[in-house]
């Protein structure tokens, strides 16, 4: 009977630790469950605040502008919105071989891992990177990167990296301690101890010292593997507990095995099946609760509670991935608020075409309720032709992976309203699209605008057109009357028909002659501006003697300069060289720019015609003059035409204020530079710089004039 107790007291051990074995592995399967759902929880927050930040609008602009500074101070204050056991690397590579725009902050060392990460390329799944510093400290990080679009062009303005030091991020192995019988926990990677925390010290990550941080406690040592990235390291999670339930059971057996071994024969079987019954109940609630949490992560509306039950271990570990799924629940609120307060509608669709995401500004503009829009298609929502639209610009989308932008026309509630769209497929950790992400901008006050600014330019474009033609046609107009005028007056200035006996008749006609020639010149520079300005003129190019021609130009006007008793002088060396050009527009900006400086140049002054050939090859041309000179504002607008100043001198002097704007349109013709430096009381030089190109080698007999001379 002795030998039968003791078998059955045997068996009843090795029957509870079984139980207990059993109960016990699934407890560290909630583990290692309870650590990736940690893990993946703040991977998802930080995936999500990267692919809001990387769409920011005023960080796309910055990058753009290759505005650092700016960047990195966008950066800095989207870091510190997020907790920092969120959030430890934050930086940008503008690529271009330009430094990275780095923010990151943590108690670790973070720049090779910064440099690592921007080194290698970007994947749809977040990089598990392992660092081993020089005081032989191993640093591990998470970071997930994503690229920075530019909306308007489409272009890469750079890449947006974010990421966890999981040396300084011991939440989850808090949890496991606080709400388990777990006296130590530590984590480790590629086989090095990160960080560990035990209920007698507080936190430390591994190396923060320059040694291995050993967890050396009493009681049994458990290890739990588990996955953060698909690849990369392995991860594993070592464990204390108080003690071995199975040494313990066998221990108490054998103490009370003389006393109890009658009741234990009794007992034995209805206490295993106590324990067993007992533990599957609250393993059951345990159970179905992680299901319950399970199916509304992957989009059920239901939100479960976590039921108690009889053991106090498993309804600690319920409570704890109850505060877990709470914790996902608030992240996924705090991500919907920052979609709700975009500018622009967002909206998600799975690829069974049910919405799954639609923010404020989406259900403001078409007019609907959130819950109207989730779960249901585009057909039960917007009209036919607006559903075939978007239907063709999502299959357009469809085999992009970089998404892309169209303009369509949408009917809202306001009407109908011009949006650029732009669509992007939203990946899974292993890279499979589950779902894409639309996000119109309304751009109809823009599209208004653009077509407001093209018709003024239209109606300015066609008044000028108008403006042009009706000025050339007087201009012919008034040329016939004037030519009479003037050969008129002529002949009765020289008495062409007889002697004229009152000489006063003589002096008119000479005044009559004058008048109609400056009358004759100031029309034909209109008609040269309206020429010009209506359809361009061809330039008849030629090698001109700049020496000879500036000559000609001075003997021209040399009458009408000794009268005002102001000195004209040439200084024109252009070394062999030629100028091609059309010879009778260069004589016409020369005598424009030398009679502007007879105009404005007080009696005993000089005034300078100059021309050399630059080191470069340009050509410059220069009319220089002791004058009255003009001030800032008026050597502004000296050039537009029928401008004429507003000093005392300037209003004296004759014209109509065309020739100096004929000099630049004809230096313009001439794909010629022009220069001004003038000052009030200091003279004014007018220089015009032909490029290289039109600097030729003179014509031989022109060499042979100069050779000779």
């Amino acid at each position: 009977m002795l030998a039968i107790s003791a078998i059955v007291v045997w068996l009843g051990f090795w029957f509870t630790s079984q139980t207990l074995d059993a109960e016990l592995e699934r407890r560290h399967q909630h583990y290692r469950r309870f650590t990736e759902l940690h893990f993946r929880t703040q991977l998802g927050h930080l995936e999500n605040f990267l692919r809001v930040l990387s769409h920011n609008g005023l960080l796309v602009a910055r990058l753009r502008e290759k505005n650092n500074s700016a960047v990195e101070e966008l950066l800095g204050n989207a870091f510190f919105e997020l907790d920092s056991g969120v959030l430890d690397i934050l930086f940008v590579d503008p690529g271009g071989g330009e430094r990275l725009i780095d923010v990151s902050s943590s108690p670790y060392n973070s720049a090779s891992i910064v440099r690592d990460a921007a080194a290698g390329p970007l994947s749809v799944a977040p990089r598990l990177l392992v660092d081993h510093t020089a005081d032989d400290t191993t640093v591990v990080a998470l970071v997930s990167g994503l690229q920075i679009i530019d909306p308007t062009s489409r272009a890469v303005t750079g890449r947006l990296f974010g990421g966890v030091i999981l040396n300084d991020n011991p939440r989850v192995l808090r949890d496991l301690l606080n709400d388990t019988d777990l006296k130590a926990v530590a984590l480790l990677v590629d086989g090095k101890m990160i960080s560990e925390i035990s209920m007698r010290n507080e936190t430390r990550g591994a190396g923060s010292d320059g040694t291995e941080i050993d967890i050396a406690e009493t009681g049994e040592k458990i290890t739990i593997p588990f996955s953060v990235t698909a690849d990369g390291p392995d991860t594993i999670i070592e464990a204390i507990r108080s003690g071995s339930p199975t040494a313990d059971l066998q221990k108490t057996y054998l103490q009370l095995l003389p006393i109890v071994i009658g009741l234990i024969v009794v007992l034995a079987a209805m206490l295993s099946g106590f324990i067993r019954l007992v533990t599957m109940r609250s393993l059951s609630k345990l159970s179905h609760y992680a299901d319950a949490v399970a199916a509304t992560i992957e989009g059920g509306s239901h939100i479960p509670h976590f039921q108690s039950g009889p053991i106090r271990e498993f309804n600690s570990l319920g409570d704890t991935i109850e505060r877990v799924f709470s914790a996902f629940r608030e992240s996924e609120y705090r991500a919907e608020s920052v979609i709700d307060r975009a500018p622009a509608a967002i909206f998600a669709k799975d690829l069974d075409g049910r919405y799954i995401i639609a923010n404020a500004e989406f259900l403001s503009i078409f007019g609907l309720r959130k819950d109207q829009v989730i779960g249901v298609a585009n057909e039960d929502l917007f009209p036919g032709e607006f559903v075939e639209e978007i239907a063709a610009f999502e299959a357009s989308a469809a085999d992009r992976e970089d998404g892309m932008a169209v303009e369509l026309t949408a009917p809202t509630a306001n009407g109908e309203r011009a949006f650029l769209g732009v669509i992007f497929p939203l990946r899974e950790d292993s890279g499979a699209i589950y779902a894409y992400c639309t996000i119109l901008a309304d751009i109809t006050e823009r599209k208004r605008a653009e077509i407001g600014l093209r018709h003024a330019k239209e109606e300015a474009e066609f008044a000028n057109s108008a403006k042009t033609s009706f000025l050339a046609g007087v201009s012919h107009e008034l040329r016939t009357p004037l030519n009479a005028i003037i050969g008129f007056s002529e002949m009765i200035v020289k008495e062409v028909l007889g002697k004229i006996e009152n000489r006063n008749y003589v002096e008119y006609a000479e005044h009559i002659q004058s008048s109609g020639n400056h009358l004759l010149s100031l029309i034909g520079d209109v008609l040269d501006l309206s020429v010009i300005e209506a359809r361009g003129e061809a330039v008849r190019e030629e090698a001109l003697d700049i020496e000879q021609l500036g000559d000609d130009c001075v003997r021209m006007i040399a009458d009408r300069a000794g009268a005002a008793g102001i000195d004209v002088s040439t200084d024109i060396n252009l070394k062999g060289h030629a100028l091609k050009a059309d010879a009778r527009r260069i004589r016409q900006i020369i005598i424009n720019l030398l009679t502007n400086a007879v105009k404005f140049t007080p009696r005993g002054g000089r005034i300078e015609l100059s021309g050399q050939l630059q080191e470069d090859g340009r050509v410059r041309l220069s009319v220089t003059d002791t004058g009255s000179g003009m001030d800032a504002a008026t050597r502004a607008h000296a050039f537009e035409p029928f401008m004429q100043g507003s000093s005392s001198m300037v209003r004296k002097a004759e014209g109509a204020g065309l020739g100096l704007a004929l000099v630049k349109k004809l230096t313009e013709l001439h794909e010629a530079e022009l220069d001004c430096i003038s000052a009030p009381d200091e003279g004014t030089t007018i220089s015009i710089l032909f490029p290289a190109q039109r600097s030729v080698a003179a014509p031989p007999y022109q060499a042979v004039l100069e050779v000779g001379q």
